[in-house]
């Protein structure tokens, strides 16, 4: 009876692991992973969701992301706006207020869903806690914990299947809860770099924080 036993707990412990990865090797997964996400374009349907998960808000839009650190991230009415990186400066665009901002790009903010989606994948294990789950359909859940205490997100989740994104929802540092459902996506899009330098409209007030 407690070989029986030891053999039945080592099985159950077999079984967790094989579908649970922690620290360095989910990481180095999920490098893998973005890593193939040299240039991609996709839409998605954002939601705003309540701490229960149910769905508050909905937003549409476009992203088309390239790297290094290059993204045009397009969210549509109710709630517009458009957030655009060459790599090197960010512009943040409000149509409704008529503004745009325009600063410095700040890597150490890399929890964005943009910036971590078209950043240095290389450094994801210095700047994120790292946890893989793997259903039993192959999806990967990989879970991100930011280690810089100034982050804009408290959490990070990633679901990819087949080595496509299939969702993400992030949790900001006000308890705030958004999930990204991604399709139409495209890896390998022709994208030039003319579409990540933003053309400010005529009559917009520009704030410049550079």
């Amino acid at each position: 009876m407690i070989k029986r036993t030891k053999i039945y707990i080592c099985g159950i412990l077999g079984l967790l692991f094989s579908v649970s990865v922690l620290g360095d090797s989910a990481a180095q997964q999920l490098t893998q992973q973005l890593g193939r996400y040299q240039s991609l374009q996709a839409d998605f349907v954002q939601y705003l969701l309540d701490a229960s998960g149910s769905r508050l808000q909905e937003t549409r839009g476009q992203m088309q992301l390239l790297q290094p650190n290059k993204f045009y991230w397009k969210t549509e009415d109710p709630f517009a706006q458009t957030i655009v990186s060459n790599g090197q400066e960010v512009w943040i665009y409000d149509p409704d207020l008529e503004q745009v901002t325009w600063q410095k790009l700040d890597t150490r903010v890399t929890a964005t869903p943009a910036l971590l989606l078209s950043g240095d994948q290389q450094m994801i294990a210095q700047q994120f806690k790292v946890r893989l789950a793997i259903g039993t359909d192959g999806m990967q859940q990989f879970d991100l914990l930011p280690k810089d205490p100034e982050s804009l997100y408290q959490s990070m989740r990633l679901f990819i299947l087949d080595g496509k994104l299939k969702q993400m929802q992030v949790v900001d540092t006000l308890q705030q809860k958004t999930a990204m459902h991604f399709h139409n996506l495209v890896l390998g899009a022709d994208l030039p770099d003319e579409h990540f330098q933003f053309q400010i409209p005529t009559g917009t007030d520009v704030i410049d924080m550079r």
